[in-house]
């Protein structure tokens, strides 16, 4: 018997690499060619509920309301710095809503620099979800997703209600008092959906004692995707009072935003640690701790700049007063459990988040390390395993599920973890593609029926 020369026995061995190639290579090219359209297209066409976006903070680009000039959201808002104060609001009356200036919401921040943020959500909810983007002033009958922009500044119980005049706008115009509402919220706007979820439009911060959950909010509402949302608080919250966010805003003006006080964590939890890495007992929703710790804008640092206003201890506590009433509301559990509308959690958990701080007291107030190389002391790497834990960048995975607290968040329906950086989470592929299995899976409440016509006049 012949046998095989010895060229050819390598020329077969070669095919056969060749064909293993050509099939693992097929593979991973049509794993790239991932069509979220062709697979959710018949869920797409069945009835569903009408979508609300909601941002999270600094979501949506700010404009003076008598100039028309942009002070927040575009390029050059960044690259050319306007006055120290375009963006601080007044700190100067009590209560706090009486605190206004002339700036107001006008469109989300979509993408900067051709990078999509929540432009990247909103062509996914048209292109694979099959919805049509209408405008929440302006409803119309066949509009199926909107967006709810709001002043990411100031108290987020007024954005609850501004979100409940908006709710029942769409209702009043479209001419469906059952509607129903999924709400996609990114950050802080979950916050807002679930206090709306718990008390409608109404603000019981004030109220001796704490309120009682009615589900107020229910009615209106179909299932909740809380994407990145702090429910234990973050301390990038804290991290940008003291430090600011890089050269765009200062923490002069961040001081002045009460929405930023309410993402704070619980007071309940440790979150401070010595230059040993011991537990240091933090009271920090008392004003009289940032002061005499020289914190936020009674920093040395910060002492250069400006004089502190005469009215900054007062507003101080009156910030954290709310904030602590704020969390406590969210923190409160219903009548009933789970909750009478579902809610699903999507966040990320591959990226090191900072959930402690390294407090280093000395002479001119105590200096603060965060790992964000602001300012470096000698042990900092030793230090840095007790002060990250898994998370987004911005929010850990903890605090994102409510682990450690008293009262965890509502019950949850699902969970989802993938791997994203904070702002770009509804950008995440891998979040889209698991969103449309909960917005267009089975409705927990039939939709209200369009009788009105589907096309614009």
């Amino acid at each position: 018997m012949a046998s095989t020369p010895p060229h050819k026995s390598k020329c077969a061995g070669f095919a056969v690499l060749a064909a293993v190639l050509v099939t693992l290579l097929t593979g991973c090219l049509a794993f790239r060619r991932y069509d979220m359209a062709r697979i959710h297209q018949e869920a797409a066409a069945r009835p569903r509920n009408p979508v609300i976006v909601l941002h999270g903070f600094l979501g949506s680009r700010m404009k003076n309301v008598h100039t028309h000039q942009s002070v927040w959201g575009r390029v050059l808002n960044a690259v050319r710095r306007g006055k120290p104060d375009d963006l601080a609001l007044p700190i100067d009356r009590l209560p706090l809503a009486a605190n206004r200036d002339d700036l107001a919401a006008y469109e989300i921040c979509d993408a900067i620099l051709g990078v999509k943020f929540y432009g990247a959500i909103l062509d996914s909810l048209v292109q694979v979800g099959g919805y049509r983007l209408g405008d929440i002033d302006d409803p119309r009958p066949g509009d199926t997703a909107f967006v709810f922009n709001y002043d990411w500044r100031r108290d987020n119980v007024e954005a609850a209600i501004a979100l409940g005049r908006a709710i029942r706008k769409i209702k009043s115009r479209l001419h469906e008092p059952d509607m129903r509402f999924d709400l996609v919220a990114h950050s802080m706007g979950g916050l807002i959906a679930e206090y709306y979820l718990k008390y409608g439009a109404e603000d019981v911060l004030d109220r001796p004692g704490g309120a009682d959950v009615t589900w107020a909010g229910a009615a209106d509402i179909g299932r909740i995707v809380a994407i990145g949302t702090p429910h234990q608080g973050t301390l990038s919250a804290f991290r940008i009072l003291n430090n600011g966010i890089s050269r765009t805003l200062s923490p002069r003006e961040l001081f002045t935003m009460p929405s930023v006080y309410q993402l704070l964590p619980p007071g309940r939890n440790g979150h401070f640690l010595d230059m040993e890495g011991n537990d240091v007992a933090v009271d920090l929703y008392d004003a009289r701790t940032w002061i005499d710790n020289r914190w936020s804008i009674w920093s040395p640092r910060e002492a250069e700049i400006a004089t502190v206003p005469k009215e900054a201890a007062r507003f101080l506590q009156a910030a954290l007063d709310r904030a602590r009433a704020f969390r406590a509301a969210l923190d409160r559990e219903g009548p009933g459990l789970p909750p009478p509308v579902p809610i699903h959690l999507f966040g990320s958990d591959c990226v090191p988040t900072l959930d402690k701080v390294i407090m280093n007291p000395g002479p001119g107030g105590t200096r603060l390390l965060f790992t964000d190389g602001t300012a470096p002391f000698k042990n900092a790497r030793e230090l840095e395993p007790l002060m990250l834990a898994p998370g987004d960048g911005t929010v850990t995975a903890d605090s994102l599920t409510g682990l450690g607290t008293l009262s965890p968040p509502s019950p949850v329906s699902s969970t989802f973890f993938f791997c994203a950086t904070h702002g770009l989470l509804p950008a995440n592929k891998g979040f889209q593609g698991n969103l449309f299995y909960v917005l267009l899976g089975d409705t927990p409440h039939p939709p209200a029926v369009h009788t009105a016509a589907q096309t614009r006049p």
